[in-house]
């Protein structure tokens, strides 16, 4: 597979790397109590947005939201482990898990 394969799929993982630093950003606004990261927040999901818009060009929708939203989800519980010390479950730890399984599937199969 070549680079402008890979391409769409790098720019849907910096696309997952925004939206978790969107998260983490909204997390700290304090429900929009403090503004900067609140702003920080929104502009890190607009640029996130722009960049799956541009993956959406060669990468069919549900396997584009599949795996933005996927990695998304797996990766912001692991940094909640870290910012907030989460602890998860047996049952936890398997839905992330079946989530990255199924962003794998997805991007193979799609």
């Amino acid at each position: 597979m070549t680079l402008q394969n890979w391409t769409p799929f790098l720019l849907l993982a910096v696309a997952a790397l925004l939206d978790v630093g969107a998260n983490v950003l909204l997390k700290r606004s304090d429900g929009f109590r403090h503004k900067l990261p609140a702003w920080g927040g929104i502009g890190l999901i607009l640029l996130a947005f722009t960049l799956l818009s541009l993956a959406l060009k060669t990468v069919p929708l549900g396997v584009a939201y599949a795996v933005w939203g996927g990695l998304g989800i797996v990766l912001t519980a692991l940094v909640s482990l870290r910012i907030d010390s989460v602890r998860f479950t047996a049952r936890g730890w398997a839905g992330l898990t079946l989530i990255l399984g199924s962003v794998l599937l997805m991007h193979l199969g799609g």
